[in-house]
């Protein structure tokens, strides 16, 4: 028997202009049920990008479980085999 797991996750929201980011808060929840199922979210491992116009204030960085998520500004891409 096979078991096979992808492990590509991915989360997203739209900012408004004067709206509260809840980024942390699903990444927190993400965490919580990653937990209870016994997987592990590596913080180390997740990037998170901004899309659209640069504002001069951009939102606060990610954290997993107390690690900062590198911000990147072009996307990762991989070879399918």
């Amino acid at each position: 028997m096979m078991h096979k797991f992808v492990d590509d996750t991915t989360l997203s929201e739209f900012i408004a202009i004067s709206g509260r980011i809840v980024m942390n808060d699903c990444c927190d929840e993400l965490v919580q049920q990653s937990n209870e199922i016994k997987m592990n979210v590596n913080g180390r491992k997740t990037k998170e990008m901004l899309l659209g116009p640069i504002a001069k204030d951009q939102p606060s960085p990610i954290t997993l479980r107390g690690t900062t998520v590198s911000r990147v500004s072009a996307c990762c891409t991989s070879t399918l085999l």
